[in-house]
């Protein structure tokens, strides 16, 4: 959904796009008035191919994966009858895989898995831009094409019949190409002439474990894990020379211990886990508007949380499921147009996510049954841009905590042959926005939101 921010809500050419310009009524949330059509294409090939050959304690296994797919977007992005903002996103994808490993089955304490590993994808990319009716265009086309190479080897070694250690080590080369990548405006001065950029780089990741059953029902665990995120190109360079560069390896330190258990027969599983990670060199979207969008390292940031998951089968008849997701984030390092946003929250990390779900199943007279299920779910506040509250606009992309709840009801035939079933979706008509931007330009505030509330019916049937 689009609004404006400027004066009395209003975008660049002085129109409210909450206003329907009609009627001179207000929209809802998932209303707007748009001047094109919006389609939307998209088409996938592929196929995959795995091949397992058995020797014994020795399992040899080939993965063979390939994508052929297109992409076709175009957007009205100002939400109005007028052509203030449209945007076109066209892209052509090939990705080829291929992971061939062993696998041991070892009467012995040590086991393990290990391979090699090869994937490439291919880019070709058009990003058209249309403002204020066509003062300003651009037209931005480029050719990516990425390479990784990656051996990697994971085993475990069992020291006692309660006591498991575990690790892993993988070793990445990965190698990127941006050709001929140009950006043409209508406007002298402003533009990206063809430019070709390269990195090649290879970095280690790999964990540390430990493994404890204290009994037949309750294991523990904590890890050490070391992640890596690649280099990549700023696809979202158009106006500015300076914008299209190469950003650095992310770099991610995790830390978890957990206890999972199985309780009373296996009818309540209780797992927890606490989890500390530390990002370092970490990759950033700096969007300052459309025509200038910066990718960084913006610096580094660390995350504390708690995961509670519970499964309970009070009877045959009745399974509850619940979450509870708790989480401390704040940016340690990160400067952004000026701006020292250390001990800010990290992007989309609500402190707080609640999940619950319920089935219940009634026999009938006659071999039937009835299905009842209902499930929701909550999160708290959450920020959509580093900058929180420091900076208008990006102040304004923030979403207000929401609960969503859905149900369904069914029957059941005898021998599970066919089923009908009523369902609602979102009947609390949540309308919190789930992502935001801003673009400054056109003074346009964009939001996307859930469906809205909604009921069908379902029938499926078995042959």
């Amino acid at each position: 959904m689009t609004y404006g921010f400027g004066p009395g809500g209003t975008n660049a050419f002085g129109a409210d796009p909450r206003i329907d310009p009609a009627t001179g009524e207000r929209l809802s949330s998932r209303e707007g008035v748009y001047d094109r059509q919006g389609r939307i294409r998209v088409r996938g090939d592929g196929g995959y191919l795995t091949i397992n050959q058995d020797f014994g304690a020795l399992t040899l296994t080939s993965i063979t994966s390939y994508l052929d797919g297109y992409f076709l977007n175009e957007v009205d992005g100002d939400g109005t009858g007028a052509p203030l903002l449209h945007l076109d996103f066209i892209a052509d994808v090939r990705e080829y895989g291929q992971d061939l490993r062993i696998a041991t089955d070892l009467e012995g304490p040590v086991n393990f898995i290990a391979g090699l590993y090869y994937f490439r994808d291919e880019l070709d990319s058009i990003f058209r831009i249309l403002q204020f009716g066509g003062g300003f265009t651009a037209d931005q086309t480029f050719r990516q094409v990425r390479d990784s190479y990656a051996a990697y080897v994971d085993g475990t070694y069992a020291a006692t019949a309660d006591l498991t250690l575990y690790g892993g080590l993988r070793l990445t080369k990965e190698k990127g190409r941006l050709d001929d990548f140009q950006s043409i405006i209508n406007i002298p001065g402003l533009g990206i002439p063809s430019t070709d950029l390269r990195y090649d780089e290879t970095e280690p990741s790999g964990r540390l474990g430990v493994r404890y059953a204290f009994n037949a029902d309750l294991m523990g665990y904590a890890q050490y894990a070391r992640g890596y995120r690649s280099s990549g190109f700023n696809g979202g360079a158009v106006a500015f020379p300076g914008d299209l560069n190469i950003v650095r390896p992310e770099f991610l330190d995790a830390w978890e211990a957990g206890l999972k258990s199985e309780l009373f027969d296996r009818r309540l599983l209780l797992n927890v886990a606490a989890f500390h990670y530390r990002f370092t060199d970490q990759q950033f979207i700096n969007s300052i508007s459309l025509t200038e969008t910066q990718l960084v390292n913006a610096g580094s940031s660390r995350l504390n949380g708690l995961e509670i998951e519970v499964t309970a089968r009070p009877t045959s008849r009745l399974n509850l499921n619940a979450g509870l997701g708790l989480l401390d984030t704040k940016y340690t390092e990160l400067e952004l147009s000026g701006l020292d946003l250390s001990g800010n929250e990290l992007l989309e990390s609500p402190k707080v996510s609640f999940n619950l779900s319920a089935d219940y199943t009634a026999p009938l007279s006659g071999g039937g049954s009835l299905r009842l299920h209902a499930d929701m779910v909550y999160k708290s506040e959450q920020y959509f841009s580093a900058f929180n509250a420091d900076k208008f606009p990006e102040s304004l992309q923030q979403a207000d905590a929401f609960t969503e709840v859905n149900a369904r009801i069914a029957y059941r035939s005898p021998g599970d042959r066919f089923e009908v079933g009523l369902w609602g979706k979102n009947l609390t008509d949540n309308d919190v926005p789930t992502g935001a931007g801003t673009d400054q330009g056109t003074l346009t505030f964009f939001t996307t939101v859930p469906y809205p509330r909604r009921y069908g019916v379902d029938i499926s049937a078995k042959f």
